[in-house]
């Protein structure tokens, strides 16, 4: 039955009811016209209530530009969650406005999307730069956020309103320096973006190096937008590292890889588990061309291998997939793991909602599980990395 059919029918009960105690004789028709207004108010609520089973969700999303990879991957991942297990009793609706992988666009997407209070809850499918933006703007309108993006500085300090998912870049940064120190690798050079999460990457290695015992002999950026790596790639050479890492995404991370090749560089070259996705395997000549790449990735991505509640969430995810996942569907499904928590302790409203992501403590999910406090909304940590080789565009989880 369609919602707005709903006042029609109200009408007709309620006339129905007039007609019925008009026609009664007696001196009770004051109790039975009062007794026939409490049934036709109830009808109305119940009514309302029915139509108001939509869930409505805003999304912010890199329809266009360099992150449109990974966001469409995170989507379908979202949708997998819708499939699987949804909100019990409630139909999610979707209004996704593009942020072009641009912060300005994303922060203007995000107040049309807020300024709608129908809209109880916003997901971020965007880089951390384009996060960044949204986040100064979190707590004007006060609705609840749940964030993609790695940088450090989404998660702590902590905005009341937006809450990050996966590892901090010190989180991938300290598994990093952990496997460098594992493999007894002495000089690491890093390539990164010259955005806010590339930086935060470079910083937390800059003070991880000496704690794990190896040295950071070239650091080298580039601009999304860049096209041209030779002078970068160049010096790294020159500096002679035992292991390079390419912190790039979207398409700067399919030039460089495709430039590393080009130059000849053979040290292990280790990406950021952005690259493990469809578009990145498209835009290198196939997933076969990746083999041997080394990706510090989220657990879920290793698949039913990882067991525990990994296992169990990984099945659901590629039921509804139909396919095999990679890293940014299961993230995407994660957030909807998340969402079904705020919404099911809670009663819907933005504050609610809220509230209740506030208070999440271990939750299971599928890269590892998911705590909040008011001073860290951060999400997962270094525990749920893994590192992983990649074997025909499948992540294969190293020792």
């Amino acid at each position: 039955m369609r919602s707005e059919t709903f006042p029609r029918i109200t009408a007709l009960v309620f006339n129905e009811n007039i007609d019925r105690v008009h026609a009664a004789p007696g001196r009770n028709n004051v109790h039975r016209f009062i007794s026939l207004l409490a049934v036709t108010a109830a009808f109305v609520i119940s009514t309302s209530a029915y139509a108001q089973q939509d869930f409505k969700i805003g999304v912010v999303e890199s329809l266009t530009g360099g992150f449109a990879g990974p966001a469409r991957d995170t989507m379908d991942g979202l949708d997998a969650w819708m499939k699987a297990r949804g909100l019990p009793g409630k139909k999610v609706v979707l209004t996704t406005l593009d942020d072009e992988t641009n912060g300005v666009s994303a922060a203007n997407a995000f107040r049309r999307l807020a300024g709608d209070p129908d809209i109880h809850l916003i997901y971020l499918f965007i880089p951390s730069s384009s996060a960044m933006a949204v986040k100064t703007l979190a707590s004007e309108f006060k609705v609840p956020i749940i964030s993609g993006g790695a940088a450090d500085a989404l998660g702590t300090p902590a905005d009341p309103y937006l809450f990050k998912v996966a590892p901090a870049t010190r989180d991938f940064m300290t598994r990093l320096a952990q496997y460098i120190k594992q493999k007894g690798y002495k000089r690491l050079a890093m390539l990164e973006p010259n955005d806010a999460f590339g930086q935060s990457e470079i910083a937390n290695m800059k003070k991880f190096a000496p704690e794990y015992g190896f040295e950071l002999v070239a650091v080298e950026t580039l601009g999304v937008e860049d096209t041209n790596f030779n002078a970068q790639l160049t010096r790294i050479r020159a500096a002679n590292p035992d292991v390079l890492y390419d912190g790039a995404s979207g398409r700067a991370a399919i030039l460089t890889f495709k430039q590393i090749k080009q130059l000849g560089l053979t040290m292990p070259l280790i990406m950021g588990q952005s690259v493990v996705a469809k578009p990145f395997y498209d835009g290198i000549g196939g997933a076969e061309v990746a083999d041997g790449l080394i990706v510090p990735i989220q657990l879920g991505s290793f698949g039913t291998k990882a067991g525990g509640d990994t296992a169990k969430f990984y099945a659901e995810l590629e039921k509804g997939l139909g396919h095999n996942a990679v890293y940014y569907n299961t993230f995407g499904f994660d957030v909807g793991l998340i969402t079904e928590a705020g919404v099911a302790n809670s009663d819907g409203s933005r504050q609610g909602v809220r509230d209740a992501l506030d208070k999440i403590k271990d939750m299971p999910a599928l890269n590892g599980p998911v705590t909040y406090t008011p001073e860290d909304h951060t999400g997962q940590n270094f525990h749920s990395i893994g590192m992983g080789r990649l074997e025909k565009g499948i992540p294969v989880l190293m020792n």
